[in-house]
């Protein structure tokens, strides 16, 4: 199945009966030669989703970087609390999540660690993991890298893209990604309207995509 569409739709049912999925947009003048190219092979696809995929209309808006309501609800089985926050005939999940996509290759992330636990002010933690094109077929992957504050004095999102990096893998190939944590990445705009990071825990994650992540907690110091 080709979507050709200007905005993420509910096509749940269609992709069960879909053996494929090739997600278009609105392509200009070489459209026809692009999908041929990556239908018969010639290209492997390497773009990502930049919006999150809707189940059905009922989860419209649906992004990635929500608010924590503190009562989840796990999936499809309901957990063994007396409260929870969820639909009653649908999970709370996407269809697609933000950053994702499916290519004719496969990338594993492995051996994800930060150069300390620990950050002061004004300082600099260093994270690296391992990415590693598993598949037959050569390759692109865009690297996403999330920070989740878990304690602040106002509510967050559960994660907020930080920083992204698209490398070049050939089958079989791996390669080690750094990326920087830097105090500015933890700032927000407190009830006061100062633009800070307040100290605390926060929790690191790196992926293919915002839902399939490795993740590793540190802490910001006064």
């Amino acid at each position: 199945m080709v979507v050709f569409g200007g905005r993420p739709q509910a096509i749940t049912e269609e992709v069960e009966l879909a053996d494929a999925l090739l997600y278009a947009w609105q392509l200009g003048s070489e459209s026809g030669n692009a999908l041929a190219n990556l239908l018969f092979g010639k290209a492997v696809p390497c773009g990502k989703t930049v919006m999150s995929f809707p189940r059905a209309t009922g989860q419209c808006p649906i992004y990635y970087n929500h608010f924590n309501t503190c009562r989840p609800k796990d999936g499809e089985d309901v957990p063994a609390v007396p409260y929870i926050s969820g639909y009653d005939d649908e999970v709370n999940a996407p269809l697609f999540p933000f950053g994702y996509r499916l290519s004719y290759t496969q990338f594993a992330y492995s051996d994800f660690c930060l150069s300390a636990d620990t950050m002061a002010r004004d300082g600099l933690l260093t994270a690296t993991v391992r990415v590693t094109n598993t598949g037959r077929y050569d390759g692109a992957e865009v690297v996403q890298w999330y920070i989740r504050d878990k304690f602040a004095s106002c509510v967050r999102p559960i994660k907020e893209l930080k920083g992204f990096e698209r490398i070049f893998l050939k089958a079989g190939e791996m390669r080690t990604v750094q990326f920087t944590v830097t105090e500015e990445m933890l700032k927000f705009y407190i009830a006061s309207g100062e633009f800070k990071a307040e100290a605390g825990e926060f929790t690191l994650f790196v992926g293919g995509d915002s839902r399939d992540t490795l993740c590793v907690d540190f802490q910001l110091k006064d």
